[in-house]
């Protein structure tokens, strides 16, 4: 079967092609083909018919990449003196935006010591926990051009107030582990987290025999219950003992909360 009539074009330019009539031609060829239904006693002609079609496909390939080309030509013959005058401008244009960059820079920098400035006067009301906070409470978009004082000061107020109110509701707990919790606050800056801890802290001291707040923060000395050991180490609780701990950041932070809440005084060494 070979009434596919682009056949005929082979070689021929693509730019003088009659696409409307092509088309339409092409497609009753295809048709045909599509009505044929091959067996095995046909595979030859399925063959046949497979050759043919990809002789089609290759002729009109050909008459594309031949006709791209032909007009990539006088692109392709001006795009290394247009890449040199590109070159050029990108050149000045670097040196500029460096000197552009390093005064933003130096502007940023200046603006975030007013930033800090004006936080440090104004977080007064934190009181020791204040540096800790300002990591956490910073935005970087306050250093922007775009961020007026007015906007950057109103916003670090707000954070600050935020933050007040939380320590203030904190204290208001009442907790034997107030200072535990506020520096616990100062990492996390969730109150509802901070409630939790207390429930914990609460937990292990009514676990260790402390059934109330006063004896919580009353007791002095208490003894850890453990379980028995092969040897008896003396204790005096004036002297104190050395003792080594094996625990990872987070199982120490839970077993110096638990001294805490016990009463023990201890120091790291």
């Amino acid at each position: 079967m070979n009434d596919l009539q682009i056949i005929q074009l082979e070689n021929t330019d693509i730019g003088g092609w009659d696409f409307a009539r092509l088309r339409a031609e092409l497609q009753r060829g295809l048709d045909a083909y599509a009505a044929v239904v091959y067996t095995d006693d046909s595979i030859k002609s399925a063959k046949n018919d497979r050759t043919t079609l990809n002789k089609v496909k290759k002729i009109i390939e050909d008459a594309r990449k031949a006709y791209k080309a032909r007009c990539l030509a006088p692109y392709e013959a001006l795009e290394p003196q247009i890449k040199e005058l590109v070159d050029m401008v990108e050149r000045q244009r670097m040196m500029i935006d460096d000197t552009v960059k390093d005064y933003e820079a130096r502007q940023k920098k200046a603006r975030e010591l007013e930033i800090k400035k004006y936080y440090d006067r104004k977080a007064v009301i934190l009181g020791d926990l204040a540096e800790a906070f300002y990591p956490k409470l910073f935005d970087k978009k306050w250093v922007n051009a775009s961020a007026g004082r007015a906007k950057y000061e109103e916003s670090i107020q707000a954070a600050i107030n935020g933050v007040y109110n939380d320590i203030e509701a904190i204290k208001a707990m009442v907790s034997p582990f107030t200072d535990t919790l506020l520096q616990f606050y100062a990492e996390t800056l969730s109150l509802d987290a901070v409630k939790k801890k207390n429930a914990e802290l609460t937990k292990a001291a009514s676990t260790a025999g402390l059934t109330t707040v006063e004896e919580a923060a009353a007791a002095v000395g208490a003894v850890i219950p453990a379980p028995a050991v092969k040897v008896k180490v003396p204790v005096n609780a004036a002297d104190g003992v050395a003792m080594k701990i094996y625990a990872s950041q987070n199982q120490l932070n839970q077993i110096t909360d638990f001294m805490k809440a016990i009463g023990v005084r201890y120091e790291l060494l």
